[in-house]
């Protein structure tokens, strides 16, 4: 196996520039608010992420350079942890006393887009908050996926990179080069991101609450919301809209590349979005007669209401509450918390196993019953008319498999903390779906400090792993990927 050194640390030069230039205007609104401690921590540390991408950028020049897979899944897993680790120094060094693994935690919750915490966000300062959801921003579509779209200013192939990091069984290229697909990508999310902060700030909201709920619910991380704020929060105006921006966020974003282009018909003919929309209102039809018949809700139609929006933030691992769903009755919660093993469509900012996985894995199913009466017949799996290769399929019959494996295998090192069932089942569903919604002790907040160190630490390399769907991650412990034949040299 070679590795390109050169290139890898050109990447991550780049990344750190990118990285700085965000932290800066993060400590200007310190500033502005006089918290001179994280103020400080974010400047120190933007300053130094952008000198350090600049030196690399100046001294590490090559023609251009076509990637392999393998070390495009080492790039994608390092550089995820490279971002996470330069985003946890303004907490370390904010002087609020956050412990260094706790700031990691806090780090890579927000890049990989999972609403949780372990601090209280109520008091931190407003400069932490803000950095806090431009992370989940940035890791919304994916910080390599920006990276993607100017790999040609570098020099670099950017296809495997894009693979190993994209949401989903494959990475569809809808222009003549993927730099181009990270293009339409990044332009259309910023458009979303633009259109909800308006609208936000538009309601009650304060210009400040709108633009870091935007960059979290736009980028399906949930929501920051506070005693300060709840009221605001708790209007129709404020939830429809981010209901619909979750939700759009939640789609296939090439599908919006067709809009633009006027061919409704494949957009209208997407198999994986009426599923979606299917999942949507049955399971809130579901929810709202449970909560109706159960006598927890008087109004059928604020049943309804509260419903639809957990089962939008379930399902597009968005992990924000507007109601405490742990005190509604046990079938609702199941109903819930089972949104989590399927998540949002491939291509989208959501996370956990994606529909287009599950439609495939029920079709494979129902092809397995269907031979089990014609031995004989050969019967291919069929999505929007097109036949999924052999290899694909296998391969997300393989990511499923791996996804529980791995979901069973944390719930039992949670488990180490002896906190009761409900509580560790749900915060390895939670963490590893990158949702950051629980049960028990950790609630509906999604506030994870009473687990231990060791536990938070190994709770960031659930989210990764989650994140970047297992396979980039796991690869790195397999001996055959690290059996090097040669390494270029630096």
């Amino acid at each position: 196996m070679n590795i390109n050194f050169r290139v890898l640390i050109k990447i991550l030069g780049v990344l750190a520039l990118i990285e700085g230039l965000f932290l800066l205007p993060c400590a200007a609104v310190g500033i502005v608010f006089k918290e001179w401690g994280s103020a400080g921590a974010l400047f120190e540390v933007g300053i130094f992420s952008v000198c350090i991408g600049f030196v690399i950028l100046t001294q590490y020049h090559f023609d251009k350079i076509k990637l392999h897979s393998h070390e495009g899944y080492l790039i994608a897993c390092l550089s995820w942890l490279f971002c996470s680790m330069i985003g946890a120094l303004p907490f370390y060094f904010s002087g609020q006393g956050y412990p260094m693994v706790q700031s990691f935690f806090e780090s890579v919750a927000g890049f990989t887009t999972t609403g949780c915490s372990v601090f209280d966000l109520a008091t931190m300062p407003r400069s932490l908050l803000l950095w806090k959801s431009v992370s989940n921003w940035l890791g919304g579509m994916g910080i390599l996926v920006l990276l993607v779209s100017i790999f040609p200013a570098l020099g670099i192939s950017g296809q495997v990179i894009a693979s190993a990091e994209a949401t989903g069984p494959t990475l569809e290229k809808i222009g003549g080069r993927f730099s181009d697909t990270g293009r339409v990508l990044y332009l259309t999310y910023l458009f979303f991101s633009f259109a909800e902060f308006v609208l936000l700030a538009l309601g009650p909201l304060s210009i400040f609450d709108a633009l870091i709920s935007t960059f979290s619910s736009i980028s399906t991380a949930g929501l920051v919301i506070t005693p300060a704020n709840a009221a605001a929060f708790d209007t129709v105006y404020v939830r429809a809209v981010i209901m619909i921006f979750t939700l759009l966020s939640s789609l296939n974003y090439t599908l919006f590349y067709f809009m633009l282009r006027g061919d409704f018909k494949t957009v209208l003919q997407n198999v994986e979005t009426k599923i979606f929309a299917i999942i949507i209102i049955g399971a809130t039809l579901a929810i709202a007669v449970s909560l109706k018949i159960s006598g927890t809700y008087a109004s059928l139609w604020q049943a309804v209401k509260d419903a639809l929006c957990q089962v939008v933030a379930f399902i597009s691992t968005s992990g924000y509450f507007v109601c405490d769903y742990t005190q509604w009755p046990t079938f609702a919660v199941i109903v819930l918390f089972s949104l989590l093993f399927v998540g949002g469509c491939c291509m989208s900012t959501s996370g956990s196993l994606k529909i287009m996985r599950v439609i495939v894995f029920l079709k494979l199913i129902k092809r397995g019953i269907f031979r089990q009466i014609h031995p004989r017949a050969v019967k291919a799996v069929v999505i929007d008319g097109r036949a999924i290769p052999a290899d694909k399929v296998s391969a997300i019959t393989t990511h499923i498999l791996l996804f529980f494996a791995f979901f069973f295998f944390s719930a039992l090192v949670l488990g180490l903390n002896n906190f009761d069932l409900e509580t560790t089942i749900s915060t390895s569903i939670g963490l590893f779906s990158n949702t950051g919604m629980a049960l028990g002790e950790a609630g509906a907040s999604g506030y994870f400090g009473m687990f231990n160190s060791f536990s938070q630490f190994y709770m960031c390399f659930m989210m990764i792993a989650g994140r970047l769907e297992i396979y980039a991650v796991l690869l790195l412990f397999s001996k055959s990927f690290w059996k090097i034949d040669s390494v270029s040299s630096i």
